[in-house]
This record gives C-alpha cells, sequence and structure tokens, in this order.
C-alpha cells in the first residue's frame, strides 16, 4: 500500500475570546482527537495561537499581529507557514466521517459557499471560512494586503472570510453536502449518508453540548 503524503490540520486560539468564542486549550485536545480518528494520513496538528501557556496540546504557531478573533486567520497566509497540504478547521466543530474526500480535494484555496442569503454591510457572499484547505503560501498576497492596510480591512468587511471572497473570489468549494450547520444537526435523526463535518455554535446552548443533544453525533466523535 502507497503511503499517503503528510499534511498538516491547524486549527486558531486567539485570546482572550471575542463575542462569545470562549475556546480553551481543552478544546483543541478535543478537536485533536477527533481529526486523529477519521484521518487517514500522516499528519502534524498545528495552533496558531497568541496563548504563551505551556500546555498547548498542538505544535505552536506563534501570531505575529493582534489582530482580533478570527482576522488573526488571515495570518494562515503568510508565507512562512509550515510546507504542505493544510486544512484549517475552527474549534467548534465535530468531524464525523473520513476527510479522505476533504484532503484529496483539488486546489489551491478551498472552501465552503456561502449559503447566507440577506447581505449585511462588508458581508461577501461567497466562501464560509471555518474550513479550510489550502496551499501555504499560494495566497500570500491576502496577507501582505491585511499587514499594510489592517485598520481598513477591519473596518470594510465582516472578517477574513469577505476579503478572500473579494480578493480571490473564483476558487474550488467543497460540495455542500459534506458539511451542516450545527442547528440543522440539532433537527435531524440520523447522519447524512456523505457528511462529513458539523460546525457552528447555536444560539440555545454552547458548541460543547451538541453531543449530548444528537445521538448520532455522539456515537461517531
Amino acid at each position: 500500500m502507497v503511503m499517503k503524503e503528510r499534511v498538516n490540520i491547524v486549527c486558531l486560539y486567539w485570546v482572550p475570546c471575542i463575542r462569545g468564542r470562549d475556546f480553551t486549550v481543552r478544546d483543541i485536545a478535543r478537536l485533536r482527537n477527533n481529526v486523529d480518528k477519521y484521518m487517514d494520513r500522516p499528519y502534524t496538528f498545528y495552533c496558531l495561537t497568541n496563548y504563551e501557556g505551556n500546555d498547548l496540546p498542538a505544535e505552536r504557531i506563534p501570531l505575529k499581529h493582534q489582530w482580533p478573533g478570527w482576522w488573526a486567520k488571515m495570518e494562515l497566509h503568510r508565507s512562512d507557514m509550515p510546507e504542505g497540504r493544510t486544512l484549517y478547521l475552527d474549534q467548534d466543530l465535530y468531524v464525523v466521517d473520513s476527510l479522505q474526500p476533504m484532503l484529496d480535494y483539488e486546489g489551491d484555496l478551498v472552501m465552503f459557499n456561502n449559503r447566507i442569503t440577506k447581505k449585511q454591510d462588508g458581508m461577501v457572499l461567497r466562501y464560509q471560512a471555518g474550513i479550510m484547505l489550502f496551499t501555504p503560501g499560494k495566497f500570500s498576497f491576502l496577507y501582505d494586503m491585511m499587514k499594510e492596510n489592517d485598520e481598513y480591512f477591519m473596518k470594510h468587511y465582516r472578517g477574513d472570510q469577505d476579503v478572500m471572497g473579494r480578493f480571490a473570489p473564483d476558487q474550488p468549494t467543497f460540495p455542500d453536502h459534506w458539511m451542516i450547520k450545527s442547528t440543522t444537526a440539532l433537527r435531524l435523526k440520523q447522519k447524512p449518508h456523505e457528511l462529513i463535518i458539523v460546525t457552528g455554535q447555536p444560539k440555545e446552548i454552547s458548541f460543547r453540548e451538541i453531543p449530548n443533544k444528537v445521538k448520532w453525533i455522539q456515537e461517531r466523535i
């Protein structure tokens, strides 16, 4: 059997919390264990972070800027990121099936389509950036733009996904049915056949409670 090439998995841990994103190192460990269950090749688990504790359950990639919250994800496009095919995952998601289809998907920058229909100020209806497959350095111009004029981008755009939607709009996207929001999962009695990831923070409860509410997620993580 031919061994598949090593890949990178990376998450973001930005402290302090912003808009209720109160992640902890325990969430990183939970995500890492979840990924490990559905990984079919060698990988290195990284965390892009400004956290300085010695209990980080991942290889540390220090942030270079103080861009708050999801804006820190613009640093994923730095030219000095670890080499190799890389899958970024938000901490508030659950992997419920093999990551192989995602990791083998073609493209140097791949996300899910933005399914929001009602546009808000600063919103570019193109991508959801909670899950992103990319080749490090291929889109370093995005990081360079942000570094040169971060105040402008944070004033005129809602977040990193809208900047990518504006300046890298023609990239491939994953099939929609590979991912559902946790609010949808709460209504389903069984896992959709080709579903890979459940993501998002519902308004009613913490994302950490989702497995307790959805039996088929609990059984698969």
